[in-house]
């Protein structure tokens, strides 16, 4: 059947029936309808012989009558020989040998509820959306070769299952099934465990097991969280819409622990000292690397301080504050955070800024820098300096006005070496080709900028039971609904490890292109009984004297508080009361206009950016834009509206002072006023450095992106 009409035309009933606000679509072309046949999935695996040993496994699983209901559903289904051959591997004569625990992981990491046609697969490193055992499973194109000539593509799903592509794309009234000539599976290990199986980086594996983070890294799921216990009492159905939006609030289904390892590989380390000095960009390092006692020696010229202390040597370094454990732990996120999922396109103009978040580290009091640099998007080649496009960094820095600070980092590449497993169940693992550090260079370098915080990435939580839509595709689904597909979240008391909710709801609003968020999505504190009180702790900065800003969206059905860091409160209460047309015209706030003219350098402008900067506020950030996302925003697209020209995006200064990088400083929200349920947004903060914010007379001020 001509499958992937179907697949289209499911899409596009889903958009054009919400009414929502969608910025240059065009309509759907008359030939992509497609007349349904009524067959479900369970009736294609059920009437299709080739399938017949899958289908015993589904319905051993329990799931086939699942996929005979309405719903939207991708299978990898794999043919009786991928069975057979997955049998034989695992020494098992016959598919009745199988449990009913294996029956149900394998089919649980073969279907997805959610619909993939393989043109959704280009570009791609691992699927959005997760299988029915809430794994992402990684995607590679494959060439098809015949006769010497490569004829077609086809993709490579969790380094296991091959799509036959002569069978992809075949639509079924509830999903589409891709037919697989191997079975795909997922690895039930560890992080650490995985990482041992490649002789790759056997360096870095034996400095995880001498420092013991090897064993920091091995949970997987906290077994006492019941969801249903809170949907049956403290946040009960009164509880769980979000406010004005009258969005749905789920709460999450699990509450599982995750794993990231940046990882260098020995072929990197025992060429260290030629690779450093070829590099312009990279702190030059005189010796390479071949054993795990000369990365110590590396590891103590990036943090000399404490050197003659008790800790300070290679007997001690499963001490945190031992210099290899420093160095080791900085490479560490304690969180699973897959390629795409380490950044997110959403509201990001590539023309002006590129897709960036900032993440606590296992070291001790540390922060590492994550840039996705997309040419594709970039205006021009003087935006891109020291970057290769394309790439990911981590820890690069770029100041066309200070060259000489410039700093390379180093390049994340999504995939290990073919025939290893690079997803855990509880983690992943990547190459980088270069070592990291938060030592004094870095620190005077990297964080020598404006930090743009999305708060999704405070909380391992949210990324290790993947709770934030990974686009807008699902833009105009039903959020009203406990049938929604991109849910919105409300978080019990004791869900998040670094978070004291005293009072109050915690809500999670998911990613809306058309909401005034930074990156599309945003939380919000709300109350029954009109209190609520909520601590946290924020991300580690180098020692010095900072702007804390907060970004939100004024507007009348929020609340008032009081904002705290370390217990001292800021100011008077924070009032997001006021709409944005009032908060405008008490403020002085102005408008210059769309794309450049908005952008250019008048006395005018800089007038009234001061005039509010000694308010205490600032306009919304330039290089982010509302209305329409497409994997990047292409320069060219008169899509979407600039959210520093919008009133309803403003930032707010709550601090100015010092931040010590001795001890974590944390930030307190209390109510002051939050009658009738009115919610207060925090969308993002901004930490940033006097060098940035306090630049006066002739010096080039912080722009405005």
């Amino acid at each position: 059947m001509n499958s992937i009409k179907k697949y289209l035309f499911g899409l596009a009933i889903g958009v054009l029936s919400t009414g929502a606000f969608v910025a240059c679509s065009d309509d759907m072309p008359e030939e992509s309808y497609y007349t349904f046949t009524g067959e479900m999935l369970s009736d294609y695996l059920n009437n299709r012989p080739e399938f017949s040993d899958f289908a015993y496994i589904v319905t051993r699983a329990g799931k086939m009558d699942l996929l005979s209901t309405y719903g939207r559903y991708t299978c990898f289904a794999p043919t009786n020989d991928a069975v057979q051959e997955y049998l034989q591997q695992h020494n098992i004569s016959s598919i009745q040998q199988l449990s009913a625990e294996d029956c149900d992981t394998i089919a649980g990491t073969a279907l997805i509820e959610y619909i993939y046609g393989t043109t959704d697969f280009d570009g791609v490193n691992f699927l959005g959306k997760t299988n029915m055992l809430g794994r992402n499973l990684s995607v590679e194109p494959l060439p098809v070769v015949e006769n010497g000539d490569t004829v077609n593509t086809t993709y490579r799903i969790n380094r296991s299952g091959v799509i036959i592509m002569s069978l992809a794309n075949d639509s079924v009234e509830n999903g589409i099934v891709h037919p697989v000539e191997h079975m795909v599976v997922a690895s039930n290990l560890t992080l650490p465990t995985i990482m041992r199986e490649d002789p790759n980086i056997s360096i870095f594996n034996t400095c995880l097991q001498l420092t013991g983070l090897d064993q920091q890294m091995i949970r997987i799921e906290d077994m006492s969280y019941d969801p249903e216990y809170w949907r049956r009492g403290p946040l009960k159905e009164g509880l769980r819409f979000s406010g004005a939006q009258q969005d749905y609030c789920h709460v999450p289904e699990t509450r599982r622990f995750g794993y990231t390892a940046f990882a260098v590989p020995d072929s990197i380390l025992n060429n260290y000292a030629a690779i450093t000095q070829a590099d312009p960009y990279t702190p030059t390092y005189n010796k390479n690397i071949n054993t795990w006692e000369d990365l110590y020696d590396y590891a103590c010229t990036i943090y000399p301080d404490g050197a003659g202390a008790e800790y300070y040597d290679k007997a001690h370094v499963s001490d945190s504050r031992n210099p290899l454990y420093k160095l080791i732990a900085y490479h560490l996120l304690n969180r699973k955070g897959l390629y795409e999922k380490l950044f997110t396109y959403v509201s990001i103009y590539t023309g002006d800024i590129f897709p960036t978040e900032w993440y606590n580290t296992m070291a001790p009091l540390s922060t590492v820098k994550v840039e996705m640099v997309n040419g594709r998007y970039a205006s021009s080649n003087t935006f891109i300096g020291n970057a290769e496009l394309g790439n990911m960094y981590l820890n690069r820095h770029y100041d066309p006005n200070n060259p000489s600070t410039e700093q390379r980092g180093a390049i994340v590449t999504p995939t290990v070496a073919e025939g290893l497993t690079q997803v855990a169940i509880n983690g992943i693992y990547y190459y980088i080709d270069r070592l990291i550090d938060f030592g004094a260079n870095t620190q005077q370098t990297v964080f020598n900028e404006r930090m743009r915080m999305d708060l999704y990435t405070f909380w391992p939580e949210m990324m290790n039971n993947d709770l934030r839509s990974d686009d807008c595709s699902d833009n105009g689904a039903d959020i009203s609904s406990p049938d929604s597909r991109s849910p919105c979240y409300v978080f019990p008391n004791d869900y998040f490890e670094e978070i004291s909710l005293d009072d109050g709801e915690f809500l999670y609003q998911n990613v809306r292109c058309t909401y005034w968020s930074y990156e599309g999505d945003e939380f919000n504190l709300r109350s029954q009984t009109n209190s609520f009180d909520m601590t946290f702790k924020l991300p580690t900065v180098p020692d010095g004297d900072y702007q804390i800003r907060l970004g939100f969206a004024p507007m009348n059905p929020r609340a008032v508080a009081q904002i705290y860091l370390d217990g001292v409160p800021q100011g008077i209460p924070l009032d997001m009361r006021s709409e944005g047309d009032g908060l405008k015209n008490r403020l002085g706030w102005k408008n210059f206009g769309d794309g450049d003219a908005w952008r250019r350098n008048t006395e005018e402008w800089q007038q009234n950016k001061k005039d509010l900067h000694n308010q205490g506020w600032y306009h919304g950030p330039g290089g982010v834009r509302c209305g329409q996302y497409s994997k990047g925003w292409d320069v060219s697209s008169s899509c979407g509206s600039f959210v520093g020209n919008d009133c309803h995006t403003m930032r707010r200064v709550l601090y100015q002072g010092h931040l010590s990088d001795k001890y974590e400083h944390t930030m307190r929200i209390r109510s002051v006023y939050a009658a009738g349920q009115a919610h207060l947004m925090i969308d993002y903060l901004e930490i940033v450095p006097k060098s940035v914010y306090g630049i006066e007379g002739d010096g080039k001020g912080e722009d405005d992106f």
